[in-house]
């Protein structure tokens, strides 16, 4: 009995005394509160204690004020300060205060006494009260910079956290992602990296490898990302209101570019969703930005006797306004006609620029070869701006009205007047019917592959150029339900090993085509990934892995009407064809496809071997993957912004070609 009585003695007091300690008020510094950790030292984050027990009282100066809240990464409330600071670079000058009060002005010196908190990693500060002076101050902007201590950009934006920054050339930030919607935001932003742009991890490295891991980690470390402290009307960029301002011209020369050096940026730095956020509070103008690699008119490659392409022309659909339907009879373009006319102009400017001789067309709508067709409506369009001797001709093989049965299919284009079409064949790719595996219905689908032959008008030498688009990253197959539950540990996204199956039925269906070839098209693979492995030539990596197919595929049609591929084990492929990636071959560090602010290759020109001696060169033309996707076509996140019919952002992949002496 006593025992208990003791008990509830110490409980009372240890109560009290906490009570005693959160009413007690402390005086102390932001620096103080800030600490030189990821946390502030009065916080226990690791033990579940996200909020001082104790009060504390803090001034500053005003930096920011926040009226509303920004969705879910910006609170109510305003960046708060220290006058003078501590010059120790290890320890933030500022916080941000969460208040309501709406009696508060930029440059005022005011104290605040509250709680600090850890708020999913941002340290805050939480007013209780709030004691306005009679003095007003104006701070300038601090330059960030990283030091050599710092283990990582991380750490560095973590050192400036709360304070008001200006981004300089010192300050060494790359355009990592232009001007884009940002889907888990819900609103319009980008993003730098520290130290230059970050590349997918398996562009570069094997997938799974501990290389790639380690690439993926140290990307998200350099990354920040630039916002506007307010919601904005769609189509407006409100801190620098003069982006893609028109030219006159029929352009813009306000735009921003992968690779751009940020030399200019004022604002406040916040953090959220593990990322930490500028909020700029100055105007940006074009000198915000240096071009390091500006627009060019055309593709940069040197000149031969013939020049084949690939270009992804981001869904172009006519049946809605006044085309055939397709088989599937969808729509997966534009929303309207002036919509529509935007693309297709657009899209004539880059391919008219891109001046080649044979080109394979991407993502344009599968509705046959009549007047009213798709591929009839943008030839006519391309033709009608050049002189009779650069037109192009469409390929319809052996009168089939679709290839495939879906809604968008591969088609392919060339000048009579440089090239003849010998044959064509159309290589039925892989079908999966596995068994349902929760919400994945086990059928899965690709296009099929428009491959055709061409003799040189000039020379009479053989091509065979075979237009491919392997199955969507974004998709879902068997094997991401079943056995990998829908992660990703390999870092190849969805449905690598039905990729997979396509390139091994590719590169066994050219084996029977003598002559020179390429493979040309969407991959949907960065680089090093198993597709690439197996189609040119495998490097060893530091960790061996088996390229396994994709289990139950069939070849025209599934199990009761189609030839068999690989059955229910799948196949490990120890195969690889021996193709060229042409552009790495002249340009290692290219990238023609930008992703969650990163970059890589998807499209590609892969040679047989046979042609290497007479291949001149090869480059993507980052027309698409580099520019802001405000500038597309589509308005659906962009308003009654101006438009251009100039080829930049014509499409989000970037056109690949190249140039070959045959």
């Amino acid at each position: 009995m006593k025992l208990k009585v003791l008990i509830i003695i110490s409980l009372l007091m240890l109560s009290v005394s906490t009570i005693a300690q959160a009413k007690r008020i402390e005086t102390t510094t932001i620096m103080a509160l800030q600490g030189s950790g990821e946390f502030s030292p009065f916080t226990k984050p690791k033990q579940k204690i996200y909020q001082s027990a104790q009060q504390f009282k803090v001034s500053g100066v005003i930096t920011h004020v926040q009226p509303q809240a920004l969705g879910e990464d910006l609170p109510q409330g305003f960046f708060l300060q220290d006058v003078y600071g501590d010059n120790n670079p290890l320890t933030s000058d500022a916080i941000f205060v969460v208040s309501n009060n709406k009696n508060i002005k930029k440059g005022q010196v005011v104290s605040v006494t509250g709680h600090v908190a850890e708020h999913y990693g941002w340290t805050q500060f939480k007013a209780r009260k709030i004691n306005h002076t009679n003095t007003s101050k104006t701070l300038n902007a601090v330059p960030l910079v990283a030091l050599s201590s710092d283990k990582n950009f991380s750490q560095t934006l973590e050192r400036y956290e709360g304070m008001l920054v200006n981004i300089t050339e010192q300050s060494d930030l790359f355009v990592s992602r232009s001007l884009s919607f940002d889907r888990q935001a819900r609103r319009v932003n980008m993003s730098l990296a520290h130290q230059g742009i970050t590349y997918q991890p398996t562009q570069h490295f094997a997938p799974g490898s501990s290389d790639s891991h380690h690439l993926n980690k140290k990307n998200q470390q350099r990354q920040l990302i630039i916002e506007s402290h307010q919601s904005q009307p769609k189509g407006v960029v409100s801190w620098y209101l003069d982006f893609a301002k028109s030219n006159s011209q029929g352009s813009t020369d306000h735009y921003i570019r992968i690779s751009d050096q940020a030399v200019n940026l004022t604002g406040v730095v916040g953090y959220s969703y593990k990322q930490f956020r500028l909020y700029v509070t100055k105007q940006a103008t074009k000198a915000s930005f240096k071009h390091l690699k500006p627009r060019t008119s055309a593709p940069v490659i040197k000149p031969a006797t013939l020049k084949v392409a690939t270009f992804n022309v981001l869904n172009y659909f006519n049946s809605p306004f006044g085309g055939d339907k397709n088989p599937r009879e969808q729509s997966r373009g534009a929303h309207s006609l002036a919509e529509f006319n935007q693309q297709a102009q657009k899209i004539v400017a880059a391919i008219t620029a891109l001046d080649a001789d044979i080109i394979g067309l991407l993502e344009i709508e599968n509705n046959g070869y009549g007047k009213n067709s798709a591929i009839v409506d943008l030839v006519t369009r391309i033709n009608a701006t050049l002189p009779p001797a650069k037109h192009y001709r469409f390929v319809q093989h052996q009168q089939q009205q679709f290839i495939g049965t879906g809604a968008i299919t591969s088609q392919l284009i060339y000048r009579p007047q440089v090239v003849t079409k010998q044959q064509s064949r159309i290589i039925e790719m892989p079908q999966q019917h596995a068994p349902r595996s929760g919400k994945e219905s086990g059928k899965n689908f690709m296009r099929d592959a428009l491959t055709v032959t061409f003799n040189t008008l000039t020379t009479q030498r053989q091509l065979t150029v075979s237009v491919n688009h392997f199955k969507s990253k974004g998709s879902a197959c068997w094997e991401d339900a079943a056995l990998q539950h829908f992660k990703d540990p390999d870092l190849q996204a969805s449905c690598e090993h039905f990729r997979v199956s396509a390139a091994y039925h590719l590169g066994k269906s050219l084996e029977k085509i003598s002559g020179h070839k390429l493979i040309i098209g969407d991959l949907n693979a960065y680089a090093q990934e198993d597709p690439l492995a197996i189609l040119t030539k495998r490097k060893s990596t530091s960790s061996p892995r088996k390229i396994t197919a994709a289990r139950d595929t069939y070849i025209g049609g599934n199990k009761k009407s189609g030839k068999p591929l690989h059955g229910i084990k799948g196949k490990v492929i120890e195969q690889s064809f021996g193709y060229l990636n042409t552009v790495a071959m002249f340009h290692p560090q290219a990238y023609g496809y930008s992703f969650s602010n990163h970059v890589g290759t998807l499209d590609y020109i892969l040679a047989s071997p046979s042609l290497q001696s007479f291949i001149v060169d090869a480059t993507e033309w980052n027309i698409n993957a580099a520019e802001s996707s405000l500038l597309e076509y589509a308005r659906k996140h962009t308003g009654n912004r101006t438009k251009f019919n100039d080829p930049y952002r014509s499409s989000d992949h970037d056109p690949v070609i190249i140039s070959l002496n045959l």
